[in-house]
């Protein structure tokens, strides 16, 4: 059996999604769970994307091969009941085998949040900025990223990958009473990507670079080192599938 499930999560507390050797992640605390409540089962849990320390999701989507045939609805609450309140699994449906929550994506949708004003309740769930931001620089930076482009100068350095193109397909910024928020949608992202974008573009609105710094960023052509936006502003919203 195929198991999609959907799960948010806070990850202050986590050294993001992906499995670690004696650090706390999102992934290693449903394995356990996983593992708990089925310990005939070989646990193996697929990820749509692997989350950095300290970013978030609401969106997450996951997937999981189980050979027995179980009570779903008592499975999965059972796995609510152990795992930490940070983590919520908030619906789950059978699969057909081929089905694969990182393969299977055909679009990841990430938000990051701003608060232009401080409170110690969003501390831990977007970046604080006092500084005065040109809301229309912001803008153009995120109408610049429209299309399909080389991320090489906007993401972490990893010789790993060795495509670094990325089509963007929805890039906008929001202002909203004391926040900012960005919404960028593509086929994928690279380690780091949407922190990068949001980094040069605050950057550009505070016209500590130039709009035509920022775009040549985009294109793959600058020297600049662009700025990386603190984690804890990051969402996993949204990924949808054919």
């Amino acid at each position: 059996m195929n198991i999609k499930f959907t799960l948010e999560y806070d990850g202050t507390n986590y050294h993001g999604w992906q499995i670690q050797k004696a650090l706390p992640t999102i992934q290693g605390e449903l394995k356990k769970a996983f593992e708990l409540v089925l310990p005939n089962e070989k646990i193996n849990i697929i990820g749509s994307g692997r989350t950095d320390q300290g970013v978030h999701a609401n969106g997450q989507v996951a997937s999981l091969h189980i050979s027995s045939d179980v009570d779903l609805p008592k499975l999965f609450k059972s796995i609510n009941g152990i795992i930490n309140d940070d983590i919520y699994i908030k619906n789950f449906e059978i699969m057909d085998e081929n089905f694969n929550a990182r393969f299977s994506a055909q679009h990841r949708l990430y938000k990051y949040y701003i608060t232009k004003e401080y409170s110690p309740f969003k501390k831990n769930i977007a970046w604080f900025l006092k500084s005065n931001i040109d809301v229309k620089l912001l803008e153009a930076c995120a109408s610049a990223l429209i299309g399909e482009h080389d991320f090489s100068m906007l993401s972490k350095n990893n010789i790993e990958v060795q495509n670094k193109n990325c089509i963007i397909y929805e890039s906008v910024w929001e202002d909203s009473k004391n926040e900012l928020i960005y919404t960028i949608k593509a086929n994928r992202f690279l380690h780091h990507m949407v922190r990068f974008i949001v980094g040069a573009s605050i950057e550009a609105a505070k016209s500590k670079i130039q709009l035509d710094d920022f775009i040549d960023l985009v294109n793959n052509k600058s020297n600049i080192h662009p700025f990386c936006a603190p984690a804890k502003g990051l969402f996993l919203h949204e990924v949808s599938y054919g």
